[in-house]
């Protein structure tokens, strides 16, 4: 099944034509190589005052939409949000994930396709939002042609830890947490096991390189035998 396109410029004109010559929506549909659906929804929305259908108005119909302000663009308070979280460092998952938790009671949760699309709007493209994204794409690409991503490469299951780790019998394993902070910088939580030693390092972002990379700091004033494992 292929993914749904916007129609053409070709087809619209297809459409006036077929439609004013009284073709049926199935025919219309199939002549196209289009779901009735899409061809119903295009005379709906795009119809003229009079209920006819002109291809030239359906066309401009078609960019009045989209050159409406998004929702992120009409709430300055949202918008200054998204912006400062892109900078620290989070990506457009973890900030929809963050509304819709409703840790911001005065923001409206909004989803990471409306992030997406904010970032990558003609309006917004002199502010190099995508500069910010972790694969730093100028131009957004199709959905169905972005790799899925995991959050830490190679990354071992919670499942292949030693049975011995449950037991805090034996020193060396240990826990991660990452605390994010509204006004301030995230801080990392790393607790021992056994001892139940705790240490924590404050991180300018919340990447997953910076995450890493004050873990290893941290680490590296460890004693190796006290480095067998971690559970993030």
């Amino acid at each position: 099944m292929r993914s749904y396109s916007h129609l053409s410029e070709d087809e619209r004109d297809q459409i006036g034509i077929l439609r004013a010559a009284g073709r049926s929506l199935g025919f219309i549909a199939r002549a196209l190589g289009r779901a009735k659906t899409t061809v119903s929804r295009e005379l709906q929305r795009n119809a003229l005052p009079s209920g006819g259908y002109s291809p030239l108005h359906a066309a401009g119909a078609y960019m009045s939409r989209r050159r409406r302000e998004a929702i992120i663009e009409r709430d300055a308070r949202l918008g200054e949000f998204v912006r400062d979280q892109l900078a620290e460092g989070w990506s457009p998952e973890q900030i929809a994930g963050w509304l819709k938790a409703q840790n911001e009671k005065a923001l409206r949760a909004v989803g990471c396709e409306t992030i997406y699309a904010f970032i990558y709007r003609v309006a917004q493209k002199a502010e190099t939002l995508w500069k910010y994204l972790p694969y730093r794409h100028k131009r957004r690409r199709p959905r169905h042609a972005r790799a899925a991503r995991e959050l830490i490469k190679n990354r071992a299951s919670i499942h292949d830890r030693p049975e011995v780790v449950q037991t805090r019998k034996e020193a060396g394993h240990w826990e991660g947490n990452l605390i994010i902070c509204k006004r301030t910088r995230p801080v990392l939580v790393l607790h021992e096991r056994k001892s139940r030693v705790t240490l924590a390092a404050r991180l300018v972002g919340k990447t997953a390189a910076e995450t890493i990379s004050a873990m290893l700091a941290v680490f590296g004033r460890v004693d190796h035998r006290l480095r067998k494992s971690i559970h993030l």
